[in-house]
């Protein structure tokens, strides 16, 4: 075979298997794939009849690469389908499974468009299966955390409240008492989840913006201060909450204050049963705890107590995504919520 005859051959099979790669992770990006992805081998194509492999080479063209050229342009903008081939071999070697930091998977790839990865921060991770093109971070566990368990208190409460009303003499029936007590535990259980995740959840936004901003940008010319407080992470939650924004957006004041609210709650209320769950201990020392009783918050947590902390979290996450130049009253990873309050989880 003359070396233009070969040379014609390799560019013909090297265009099609590159345009069945590309499908391959594209159909999987996309959760389409109900099998694990099947081998597209180049050395298998190379070996066909010349007049097979132009045959195979129109049918991927007619197809195939104008699907791949739509998906490449409405997730990623300007990839090509050579682009999308390329994280086939490393897709399949991990048997269609594949995790990698969300920074990577754009070095690798390019950037998907704003709207794909529905609002996940830089410091996601991505992850490639048949379910599709996913990503996960800790404020999308911490939300769910927060929202499943306030919805249990809420249906909690509700199931409690048919109990209020009946006489002591119903009340302290073996089957009745059995009955209010599980409900009892369980919503205490619930609301100690329910503000720890609270807590959690707000430090995690905080610190997920200072990381973002020591990746995109230069903080070099920051001073000694500011540059600890976006990389150490040893500053206090509160001290966070008011800097870091600061910082990022250059510009103060920033939407928090320590005594103005929504962050006097949070300092006052939130925290201090935060800390009495998390540092549970029975030593007595109230001048260091704001004049309380520090174990006296597990015992006094109570339904009201954990709405005003969701609703104060909510609001405080909300002032600091607008201020960095959100468009929405909430982050795209925070669920809707109906109007009792609970929480639409299902959807995300």
């Amino acid at each position: 075979m003359s070396s233009v005859k070969q040379s014609g051959r390799k560019r013909e099979v090297n265009e099609i298997v590159t345009l069945l790669r590309a499908a391959e992770v594209g159909r999987l990006m996309l959760g389409e794939l109900e099998r694990p992805m099947k081998r597209i081998d180049y050395d298998e194509y190379l070996a066909k009849p010349r007049r097979e492999i132009q045959t195979q080479r129109a049918v991927v063209r007619d197809h195939l690469r104008g699907e791949i050229a739509k998906f490449c342009q409405n997730n990623f903008g300007n990839i090509k389908p050579v682009d999308l081939a390329r994280l086939y071999e490393p897709l399949y070697v991990r048997g269609s499974i594949w995790r990698l930091p969300l920074i990577e998977f754009a070095a690798q790839l390019g950037q998907p468009k704003e709207g794909v990865l529905r609002g996940a921060p830089l410091h996601s991770t991505i992850t490639l299966s048949p379910w599709g093109l996913q990503t996960e971070y800790p404020e999308m566990h911490l939300v769910k955390d927060l929202a499943v368990a306030f919805n249990s208190i809420v249906a909690i409460e509700d199931e409690l409240g048919e109990y209020k009303n009946i006489p002591w003499h119903k009340a302290k029936e073996e089957k009745t008492r059995n009955k209010v007590a599980n409900l009892q535990r369980l919503a205490a259980f619930h609301s100690r989840m329910c503000v720890l995740s609270c807590f959690n959840l707000a430090e995690a936004y905080i610190n997920g913006i200072a990381w973002e901003c020591v990746q995109t940008n230069d903080i070099s010319a920051l001073s000694k201060t500011k540059q600890k407080i976006l990389t150490e992470g040893q500053a206090s939650i509160l001290d966070k909450l008011v800097r870091i924004p600061e910082i990022v957006v250059g510009r103060t004041p920033g939407p928090l204050e320590k005594d103005n609210e929504p962050l006097v709650t949070f300092r006052d209320t939130i925290k201090p049963f935060r800390d009495s769950i998390v540092h549970a201990s029975p030593f007595a020392a109230p001048e260091r705890f704001g004049g309380y009783e520090k174990l006296s918050k597990i015992y006094e947590l109570n339904y009201d107590t954990v709405q005003q902390t969701v609703e104060m979290t909510l609001t405080i996450i909300g002032m600091v995504h607008r201020f960095i130049g959100g468009s929405e009253q909430l982050p795209e990873w925070v669920p809707k919520r109906n109007d009792d309050g609970t929480f639409l989880i299902d959807k995300y």
